[in-house]
C-alpha cells in the first residue's frame, strides 16, 4: 500500500501543478485580452477626434485641447478617457499645466499600459496613446479601466481550481486506495512472500498469474526462477548423494585393500594362540591331566580364544563400511590402536613403529575414517622399507589456519607425523602423490587411491595432509586436524540436506 500511496501523491502533485499553471495562464490571458481591448479603444478614439483636437490646438492652445476633449468624448461607465500632456505646457493666460505623465513615451506612436491602485484600493489599468497635433507638445489620450471584474474572474477561477483539486484529490485517493490494494498492494505482497520463501529454499506453491502487466510478468519470472532452482537443487542433491556414495565406496575399497595387506600378518598372529589352543585341548583329551591342570588348560584356551576374537573383531571393525559420523575422538588413543592393528604386518616386514602418543588431544571427526588415514600412511611406510627399519609416529599440539579460510587467526590443532626410513619420493612425483590413481608402486602393488582417499578424509575433517621427501632419505607425512573445543561432540550425519519441496 505504501507504493500505491506514493503513486497517488505523485499523481496528485502533478495534477495540482498542472491546474495551478493552467489557472495562472488563464488569468494572464484574461489580463492580456483586457489590455489589448483598452489599447484598441484608445487607438480608435484617437483616430476619431485627432482632427478636432488639432484644430482646437491651433485656435486656443492647451486650454482648447482640454475643452475639446471633454466635449468630444462620450461617457463610459467601464472606461474613463481624458487628454494628458506628456510634457510641460503653458497656456495663453500664463497658466502652466503640470504634466500628468512625464516622458512616458520616448518616441513612436505605440500605446503603453500600466497598473495603478486608486484611493479605494482597487486595481486599475491605465493606457496612454500618443496623438500628434501638428507641432504641439507631446500629449495623448489616457484610458483608465477598472480591473475589478477581471480580479473577480481570477478569484472565481482560483476557487474553481481549488474545488477541482479537492474533487480530484478525493477521487484519486479513493481510486488509488481501491485499485492500489487490488492491483498493486496485494500482488506485491504475494511477490514479496514468494521472494522470501525462495530465499529460505522453498520453491513450492507457484504464484497465480492473471493478466499481462508488469507485475504479472514479474510473477511469471519468479515462478520460472523457482522451478529452475528446484530442478538445480534436485540435481545437486542427486549429484551430492552419488558423490558421497562414490567416496564411501572408494574409502571402503581402500580399507579392504589394506585389510588384504594385513591378512598375512594377522594369520601369523593367529597362529600362535591357535597352536596353544590345539596343544591344551590335546592334553585335556589325553586324560593324563589332573583336575587342576585341566582347569588351568581350559582357562588358557579361553584366554587365547578371547585374544583371537579381539584380533578378528578389530580387523572386522576396520573393514566394515558404515555411515559417516562425527564424534569426539582421542587422537592419541586412536593412534595407539592403529599401531596395535598393524603390529602383525610390522613383524612380518621386520620394521618397528615408535610412537610418543598420549591421550588428551580430542578432535571432532569420524573415528573409522581417521583410523583409515593412519593405517594407510603406516602401510605405505612399511612398503617403502624393503629391508625393514623404524617408522616414527609422533603426535603434538600445533597451530594452523583453517583450510580455505582467509582469516588471520590461527586455531589449535593436533599434528600426527609419520616418518619412515624408506627410499623416498622423487620431487617430480611428490607434487602428484595426492592425485587419484597416481602411484609410484609397481603394477599390481597399488591403485593410486590410498593417499587420494586419505587426503579427502582429512579435508572433510577440516584439516590438512602434507608430505615432504627426498630420494634415499625417507618420507614424512603430517596430518593436521583441528582440536575440538568440547569434550563431547554429538554425532552429526554428513548426508546431504533433504530437498525442500
Amino acid at each position: 500500500m505504501k507504493l500505491a500511496a506514493k503513486l497517488m501523491f505523485v499523481v496528485l502533485a502533478v495534477v495540482m501543478l498542472l491546474t495551478a499553471v493552467g489557472s495562472y495562464f488563464s488569468v494572464r490571458r484574461g489580463f492580456e485580452r483586457f489590455e489589448r481591448r483598452q489599447q484598441q479603444l484608445a487607438k480608435d478614439t484617437a483616430a476619431t477626434i485627432d482632427a478636432q483636437l488639432a484644430e482646437a490646438w491651433r485656435r486656443r492652445g492647451p486650454d482648447g485641447v482640454l475643452e475639446a476633449t471633454e466635449s468630444l468624448l462620450s461617457r463610459d461607465a467601464r472606461h474613463r478617457v481624458r487628454w494628458v500632456w506628456f510634457e510641460r505646457v503653458q497656456s495663453g493666460s500664463g497658466t502652466t499645466h503640470t504634466t500628468v505623465v512625464e516622458k512616458i513615451l520616448e518616441s513612436g506612436n505605440n500605446a503603453v499600459s500600466k497598473m495603478v491602485i486608486d484611493e479605494h484600493g482597487n486595481r486599475q489599468l491605465q493606457t496612454y496613446y500618443p496623438v500628434d497635433l501638428d507641432g504641439a507638445p507631446l500629449g495623448g489620450l489616457e484610458v483608465t479601466g477598472s480591473l475589478e471584474a477581471l480580479d473577480d474572474a481570477a478569484r472565481e477561477t482560483m476557487i474553481m481550481a481549488l474545488v477541482s483539486l479537492g474533487a480530484i484529490a478525493a477521487v484519486s485517493f479513493a481510486t488509488v486506495y481501491v485499485a492500489g490494494i487490488r492491483w498493486v498492494a496485494r500482488p506485491l505482497d504475494r511477490l514479496i512472500e514468494k521472494t522470501e520463501r525462495i530465499g529460505q529454499g522453498d520453491f513450492s506453491s507457484p504464484l497465480p498469474i492473471a493478466g499481462n502487466d508488469e507485475l504479472s510478468q514479474l510473477a511469471r519470472a519468479l515462478n520460472g526462477m523457482a522451478a529452475r532452482l528446484a530442478e538445480q537443487q534436485r540435481q545437486i542433491h542427486n549429484e551430492t548423494t552419488e558423490r558421497l556414495a562414490t567416496l564411501e565406496q572408494l574409502r571402503h575399497a581402500d580399507r579392504l585393500k589394506t585389510v588384504g595387506r594385513l591378512a598375512a600378518g594377522i594369520a601369523h598372529e593367529l597362529g600362535t594362540p591357535l597352536n596353544v589352543v590345539s596343544g591344551r585341548a590335546g592334553l585335556i583329551v589325553s586324560g593324563k591331566l589332573a583336575a587342576d591342570e585341566i582347569t588351568n588348560s581350559a582357562n588358557t584356551i579361553k584366554s587365547e580364544a578371547d585374544r583371537i576374537t579381539a584380533i578378528i573383531r578389530q580387523l572386522l571393525d576396520f573393514a566394515r563400511p558404515g555411515k559417516s559420523q562425527r564424534t569426539a575422538v582421542d587422537v592419541g588413543q586412536l593412534l595407539l590402536e592403529t599401531v596395535s592393528l598393524i603390529e602383525p604386518l610390522a613383524e612380518k616386514r621386520k620394521f618397528h613403529v615408535e610412537t610418543n602418543s598420549s591421550a588428551g588431544l580430542t578432535i571432532s571427526a569420524d573415528r573409522s575414517q581417521i583410523q583409515q588415514v593412519f593405517t594407510n600412511l603406516l602401510v605405505n611406510a612399511t612398503q617403502s622399507m624393503a629391508n625393514g627399519g623404524t617408522v616414527k609416529a609422533n603426535l603434538k599440539e600445533c597451530q594452523m589456519k583453517p583450510p580455505g579460510s582467509e582469516q588471520a587467526r590461527e586455531i589449535t590443532c593436533v599434528a600426527v607425523s609419520f616418518r619412515d626410513q624408506g627410499i623416498g619420493i622423487p620431487p617430480v612425483d611428490l607434487e602428484h602423490i595426492f592425485e587419484p590413481f597416481f602411484t609410484t608402486k609397481d603394477v599390481g602393488e597399488g591403485t593410486g587411491l590410498g593417499l587420494s582417499v586419505a587426503y579427502g578424509i582429512v579435508q572433510d575433517a577440516g584439516g590438512s595432509l602434507s608430505a615432504t621427501s627426498a630420494p634415499g632419505e625417507g618420507s614424512s607425512f603430517v596430518v593436521r586436524l583441528p582440536v575440538s573445543t568440547g569434550s563431547e561432540v554429538s554425532a552429526t550425519d554428513l548426508e546431504p540436506p533433504k530437498e525442500t519441496s
